[in-house]
């Protein structure tokens, strides 16, 4: 299943293949990972941060790196779920994770980023929320030469 978030000009584009889209309120773990590409190609931070359980031990890593890559970088996101498997409410995924980043200072510096990402996802006051994650250099801001 392929989950991917593009800037368009001033409007998104989110697909979630196989389903009718994304929902207003993600009902899925995999309707949580198209609201967190989505935020982060609308370099939404806070947006982004709401799929993150804050008690996660990298919580504070991975907010200053996502804080830092959308300050500065123009994201392409696109999220394919490799595997899923669910125990007690925990859904363990193994996902292929690509990001095409482009520096909002300059113009010819840019990445694209393939990553197999592994994440463990479960609701918490009925939200779905990333609990752990593997590697979190995925948010890594580009490195300005």
């Amino acid at each position: 299943m392929r989950i991917t978030g593009r800037r368009t000009g001033a409007a998104l584009a989110v697909m979630l293949l196989g389903s009718v889209g994304a929902q207003a309120a993600p009902k899925t773990p995999y309707d949580a990972l198209a609201s967190l590409a989505a935020a982060l190609a609308e370099s939404d931070p806070d947006g982004a941060l709401e799929f993150f359980d804050s008690n996660m031990p990298a919580y504070a890593d991975i907010e200053q790196k996502i804080e830092a890559l959308t300050a500065q970088d123009n994201i392409d996101c696109s999220i394919d779920v490799v595997s899923d498997s669910e125990s007690n409410g925990v859904h363990k995924l193994d996902l292929d994770w690509f990001m095409q980043l482009k520096s909002q200072g300059d113009s010819q510096q840019g990445e694209r980023r393939r990553v197999r990402v592994q994440a463990e996802m479960r609701q918490i006051k009925g939200v779905w929320k990333i609990t752990s994650l593997s590697p979190g250099t995925i948010f890594e801001p580009i490195r300005i030469q």
